[in-house]
């Protein structure tokens, strides 16, 4: 087998997508890649992988636009316990490939941290030095704008680098980063230590780049959307990455059972009031279940037909 294998998984019955990855990635060896091409954010995929393989794959995912996404993920060898911290950063996406000695010396500089929810990580617009890993959980970026609004930009997830932008323009931070989940931990790795690492191998360097442009791309994606959408398509928008590609409907990933209507507007780009009739309107439409006012179910395909016929 080469090193990398490539799965156009569109072209894959929706009920053999899942198997046929798995069966794939486990006959790989250790640093080899599975290139897959979709035509959705595979975070369902994802959060299959967390709990199979947990700190044993990397994951780096490209969205190129018209409906394509590109994920390459990466057996990881073995670096002793799953949750050291050596394991987390070598399963990072972007130190994917770097050589021992680099990834042995920022464990070495490296600390781990808990964060409860909705605890800050760090505060937006303050040097910080360090580049933060997502160990468990999910770390959730927000822009606080000057009149106190906040929007959400993105979700780190297991794997995932935050606060790039200050890294790559040495300034502040840009965003603030949150603990979404209730067993947040992240791993902080000291900026002297990267830079020494960066220096060494560039591919580091390009990587953080590379995960910061698509940051931005997503960005505008969301602001291009607001512009021409109504509030529920933007609430539907919100919730696909909790859709299961399933037909009919699928239980809700986590952690959007325990999100709360504030929490949805942020990533809406509304308020809460607003998300409130825009639930209502997307379970009449077949869209989502919800139990006890918390959406437990999710169908991904009315809640694209809905996108799709609202723009």
């Amino acid at each position: 087998m080469n090193g990398e294998v490539r799965i156009e998984v569109r072209s894959i019955p929706r009920w053999l997508r899942h198997a046929r990855v798995f069966s794939t990635f486990d006959a790989l060896l250790a640093d080899q890649h599975l290139l897959l091409v979709s035509d959705h954010e595979p975070r369902p995929l994802r959060a299959q992988f967390e709990e199979r393989y947990g700190s044993r794959y990397s994951w780096s995912d490209r969205q190129l636009g018209d409906g394509r996404w590109e994920v390459r993920v990466r057996k990881v060898a073995a670096q002793g316990a799953d949750d050291s911290v050596q394991s987390i950063i070598a399963r990072a996406g972007t130190f994917s490939g770097i050589t021992p000695d680099s990834l042995a010396r920022l464990a070495s500089r490296a600390r781990r941290a808990a964060i409860k929810r909705h605890h800050t990580v760090v505060e937006q617009g303050v040097m910080w030095p360090y580049l933060g890993i997502v160990a468990h959980g999910i770390v959730q970026a927000v822009l606080v704008a000057a009149s106190g609004r906040e929007d959400v930009v993105y979700d780190a997830l297991a794997g995932d680098a935050f606060g790039e932008a200050a890294i790559l323009d040495r300034g502040n931070t840009a965003l603030r980063h949150v603990a979404l989940t209730a067993d947040t931990h992240v791993v902080l790795i000291p900026t002297d230590a990267l830079a020494g690492v960066i220096e060494r191998e560039p591919a580091v360097l390009r990587a953080l780049g590379e995960l910061s442009a698509q940051r931005f791309r997503s960005a505008l994606e969301r602001f291009s959307l607001g512009r021409i959408a109504s509030s529920t398509a933007r609430v539907a928008t919100a919730l696909l990455p909790y859709a299961a590609p399933d037909a009919g409907m699928a239980p809700a990933l986590a952690p959007l059972p325990h999100m709360t209507q504030v929490e949805l507007a942020l990533r809406a780009g509304t308020v809460k009031e607003v998300v409130n009739r825009a639930l209502s309107e997307l379970e009449e439409w077949g869209a989502l279940r919800r139990d006890r006012g918390h959406i437990v179910e999710l169908d991904r395909d009315h809640l694209t037909a809905f996108v799709a016929s609202a723009q």
